[in-house]
């Protein structure tokens, strides 16, 4: 067990530098194309000025409006993953083991992030601003469905509990092996769970 949470760990954490890194490089590959650009205008212009006063007013405000849209994805990955790498080191011998068999379920040929996590301590959700925490005994009904409308394809899993909240794991695709895992084995914080399945 520990051989694969160990290996699970270090992909996740391999995926999480790739996904910034790749966003880095769009970035630098913007800044770049814009900077040739300049360069070419400047050369055609013949102007005096030096080039890097020229050039940096404008490439510093494209700078900022790049940071302004990569910043949120870095930040959301880099916490989203965070999240995911805690509860996952976090898991003791037996639920360890029920992760590994549920990345062989699904058929995972890379490390991916889950969207849910099922742990000793209860169930959690991951989301892109957020981790959902749902206690094994605060969880009271589960409905699994599909909605399949042309292109507009989903797979919903409501999680109602016994406050009369609910919450929801939505996949973009129909029968997601994934939403089977959960309704074959979220019985494992929570006997007395009810599970409706309504794929069709």
């Amino acid at each position: 067990m520990k051989d694969f949470k160990t290996k699970e760990l270090k992909n996740l954490k391999k995926l999480r530098a790739i996904s910034i890194g790749f966003l880095m490089v769009v970035n630098f590959i913007i800044i770049g194309f814009f900077l040739y650009g300049f360069y070419e205008v400047y050369k055609f212009r013949n102007l005096k000025e030096n080039f890097i006063t020229y050039v940096f007013p404008t490439v510093a405000s494209i700078q900022l409006v790049l940071a302004l849209a990569f910043g949120p994805v870095i930040l959301i990955i880099f916490r989203r993953f965070a999240s995911v790498l805690r509860e996952i080191e976090e898991l003791n011998d037996d639920f360890t083991f029920h992760y590994q068999h549920y990345t062989d379920f699904i058929h995972k040929v890379f490390s991916t992030v889950p969207l849910y996590l099922i742990s000793q301590k209860g169930l959690f959700i991951f989301r892109n601003f957020k981790t959902e925490f749902l206690p094994p005994n605060s969880i009271k009904y589960v409905k699994i469905k599909n909605i399949n409308m042309g292109r507009f394809r989903r797979s919903l899993i409501d999680i109602y509990q016994n406050d009369g909240s609910k919450s929801r794991i939505t996949y973009y695709t129909t029968y997601p092996r994934a939403a089977e895992f959960f309704h074959d084995n979220i019985h494992l914080i929570n006997d007395n769970v009810r599970v409706e399945n309504l794929f069709n």
